[in-house]
């Protein structure tokens, strides 16, 4: 490492905590307006979850002319503060879109009473209900906040039999293709957090292993600010649990069935007595559904051209259990000990039955013959947590700490055995060959963090933070080839391997943001340092990074008259390779494909831009983002074919990529029945660089449309469709055809809504189909995939005590705080 870089790093260092000690002055809970005159302050929550509202507006208006004195806009607490009122009488509205606007009357500053704490604010989502002493209020799926979309999926009825995948089907700016991969606006590369905090697996192995009946929302993060990891180059999907913090013993408890041998449940308990709440979470499920996949493989040769043609039935199924419990230590008003423990085993196994036809032209070849193939990976995990937080004063002053550990085993084993047979697929030979592979892998992850929030002056926020991330991988990989003449294996030293992985990050960041009248800003800097080093089992090769790098980003909003709110975002990201893409040893997948990785490989890196604007109309509420994501050395998987014959698959630094699109979303009651929800997604993506020495550019324009219907028939039976249909597509080395499915579920309530029965049919008509050609020097493969359809599945909710469904008619003491209306 140079001097310029330790300049670097020291000089960061010490202007985070320079801005730090010239703001963090104790403000005094009790300490008087900075202001001459009264003061108005309070907090802001939402009706149904309970929760505090960030970016609520607040307007304050003198009596008796109803002339509007001052405006505001609550924080990430939800809280919001005036200063230097006269005295008189008042009134306040506060708005937020997608929810009714609530008025708080009879407010009075006076001699004496020149500070005035107004009780909380619930605001009550949107709803045209038949009789409110009977019917639930319907909040908007979908709202939106300056940096995130925050998705309601306890709506979702089709998601309420699956885990976080099928959650996510549904989600804008979100897409899922056949086989559960995920992507954010066409990237693969995001970052997945459970409450806010990083989860024990990696992307969607973690989404797999959550039940959607434990889902009470998702946060969808495409432009982060700098007190979030930069890691990820789509954003962050974050993952809000339900939870539970009444008095007594609470919960809800879940259970699935579907065809053909799919099951699943989960039952969460909360139980609070005085300052101490536990709660304890227990899950499992075994996700079993077929597929079809048919492969043509064709590579040129100096004078020959080999055709491959195959057909796959086989089997998909991921299994898995969780145990999480943890304790909430209310030490006093302002202080909270959380300790939270997570324990489990997932697993994935694939098997397959295939025929493959293989010959040569001109004709030298002509050989057919039957094949299993079998991958079994499986492994444990567990991870303790511990979080402190301290609140100085109820204005939002405040320090954060957590302390995280987490370790994963994994066993992967895959297996393959040919069988020569003749045109009619009849066998007529014992083995022709025999492979097998397994994969030992542990991870471990220790993560120290603190967090510190100062309010400035009357709408000023400071953030500032310290992060510490220490991860650990070694993997060992053996491949054994089956000696057909002595019936033994053989291990095959070339093809094996040990491998270690250890990357350490250390960073930093400030972040501030205040408000202008009716205009909104953020600003924030955070700085990483990575220690990278990639270890082969001979000691002589060895891989190292060592960089520091510095990741702005900034937020600008505005809010109109009539509801409208228009917005700006920017953010630098950064998406680092995994072990597995570093690791430069063979492995084997059959005897024509191999996968390996390139150490030399560099992080990616991308510059993000939004503008949206936002309108809310008094029956429906209409988002259209602009984006612009501009990225370099850009991490792309390739294949390329060796001169033995066999595809390698493996991935290489492109020089850039860019993406430009538009997405819009209309949230619409159509009337007192019947919701509408239809999300567009518009973008041109092209990508420059070099494959093998060849200059390749791609580019297309991609489009996706989804569309959900949800009609409530009567007070406890509900109807709702899905659809969606994503494009064609381009990408480095070839193309995918677009592809439409649609899925339908029915709704019932029983015992005062305690009890939920949800029937769904996914894919109805069997067109979601995966048809992906890819093509390069000497090569050219065919795929085409269809999983089984149409996947039925029956889903059973119980609410556990006392659970409130019926709401009670609101009145004008609605701001009074109700804790018997929370609930999961």
């Amino acid at each position: 490492m140079s001097i310029k870089f330790y300049k670097k790093l020291a000089f960061f260092i010490a202007g985070l905590f320079f801005t730090v000690s010239l703001s963090a002055q104790p403000l005094a809970e009790n300490a008087p307006s900075t202001s001459a005159g009264g003061t108005i302050s309070g907090r802001v929550f939402s009706k149904s979850q309970k929760v505090p509202m960030e970016y609520a507006s607040i307007a304050l208006y003198r009596l008796p002319d109803s002339t509007m004195v001052t405006g505001s806009i609550t924080d990430k607490e939800g809280h919001y503060k005036f200063t230097g009122l006269k005295n008189g009488k008042y009134y306040m509205l506060v708005t937020f879109m997608g929810f009714d606007v609530h008025k708080v009357k009879d407010i009075v500053i006076e001699s004496g009473k020149s500070d005035v704490k107004l009780p909380i604010v619930y605001l009550q989502p949107n709803s045209n209900t038949l009789k409110a002493v009977d019917i639930k209020a319907q909040q908007s799926m979908v709202s939106y906040q300056m940096d995130k979309k925050v998705i309601d999926v306890t709506q979702d009825m089709m998601a309420s039999a699956g885990n976080a995948i099928d959650v996510l089907q549904n989600v804008p700016s979100v897409s899922v293709d056949l086989e559960g991969n995920v992507s954010i606006r066409g990237s693969t590369n995001f970052t997945v957090l459970i409450d806010g905090r990083p989860s024990i697996l990696d992307g969607n192995d973690a989404l797999q292993q959550i039940p959607a009946s434990s889902i009470q929302k998702v946060e969808i993060i495409t432009n982060p600010s700098a007190k979030y990891s930069p890691e990820g180059v789509g954003g962050i999907i974050n993952i809000i649990l339900k939870k539970e913090k009444r008095n007594g013993l609470n919960g809800v408890a879940s259970g699935s069935l579907a065809n053909p041998n799919t099951y699943q449940g989960n039952i969460l308990l909360a139980y609070r007595k005085g300052k101490l709440n536990y709660n304890l979470s227990v899950d499992g499920m075994n996700r079993d559904f077929g597929m079809n996949v048919n492969t043509q493989y064709n590579t040129l040769g100096a004078d020959t051209t080999n055709f491959r043609y195959s057909t796959i039935d086989g089997h998909r199924i991921r299994k898995g259990y969780g145990v999480k419990g943890g304790i909430d230590y209310y030490i006093n008003d302002n202080s909270t000990l959380s300790l939270q423990g997570r324990i489990g085993n997932y697993g994935f196994n694939s098997d397959n039955m295939s025929r493959q036809h293989n010959f040569t032209y001109p004709a030298t070849v002509d050989s057919y013959f039957n094949s299993t193939s079998n991958s079994d990976r499986w492994g444990n995990f567990y991870s303790l947590q511990g979080d402190f937080q301290h609140k100085f004063n109820d204005l939002g002053q405040k320090i954060e700490a957590l302390v995280f550990y987490s370790k994963r085993t994994s066993d992967d084993k895959e297996g393959q055995t040919d069988y020569p047979t003749n045109a009619d697929w009849v066998q007529t030979g014992g083995v022709s060959d025999r492979i097998q592979s397994s994969t030992l892998d542990t991870t471990t992850e220790f993560r120290v963090q603190l967090d510190y929030t100062l309010p400035i002056g009357e709408k000023g926020n400071l953030e500032a933070g310290l992060q510490s991330r220490i991860n650990r991988d070694a993997g060992n990989y053996d491949l054994q080839n089956f000696d057909t003449a002595t019936s033994q294996w053989v291990y095959n030293q070339n093809r094996s391997s040990i491998i270690s992985f250890d990357r350490n990050i250390y960073a930093g960041y400030v972040s501030y943001k205040n408000m202008l009248g009716k205009f909104g800003y953020e600003l924030g800097f955070r700085g990483e340092y990575t220690y990278r080093s990639v270890n082969d089992s001979t000691g002589t090769s060895t891989f190292t990074i060592n960089r520091f790098d510095l990741f702005p980003s900034l937020y600008l909003s505005y809010q109109f008259k009539y509801n409208y709110q228009v917005y700006a975002s920017y953010s630098k990201r950064i998406q680092r390779p995994r072990g597995w893409d570093l690791n430069p040893f063979p492995r084997v997948i059959d005897q024509y494909n191999v996968r390996v990785g390139n150490p030399e490989l560099e992080p990616e890196y991308i510059d993000s831009y939004e503008l949206g604007v936002q309108k809310v109309f008094s029956k429906a509420f209409v988002s259209m983002e602009g984006y612009y994501r501009k990225g370099r050395n850009n991490i792309t998987r390739i294949v390329e074919l060796g001169p033995d014959g066999i595809l390698y698959r493996t991935s290489t630094n492109l020089d850039s990529d860019r993406s430009m699109g538009v997405e819009l979303m209309v949230n619409s009651k159509m009337n007192k029945w019947l919701n509408l929800n239809l999300t567009g997604n518009v973008y041109h993506y092209s990508l420059q660089g070099s494959v093998s020495g060849d200059s390749v550019t791609s580019q297309s324009t991609n489009w996706s449309l989804r569309g959900t219907i949800s009609a409530n028939l009567s007070k406890t039976f509900k109807i709702q469709w899905q659809g969606m249909y994503n494009s064609p597509t381009a990408t480095v080395q070839g193309s995918r055809k677009g592809f439409f499915f649609n899925s339908l579920a029915l709704r019932k309530d029983f015992i005062d809504n305690k009890l939920n029965v949800t029937l769904s049919a996914r894919d109805i008509f069997g067109t979601a189909k995966f048809d992906f050609i890819s093509t390069g020097t000497g090569f050219y493969t065919h795929t085409v995939m269809q999983r089984q359809w149409p996947i039925i599945s029956l889903n059973v909710n119980y609410i556990i005590n006392n659970y409130k469904q019926k709401r009670q008619k609101q009145q004008n003491d609605s701001n009074q705080e109700n804790s018997e209306d929370m609930g999961f």
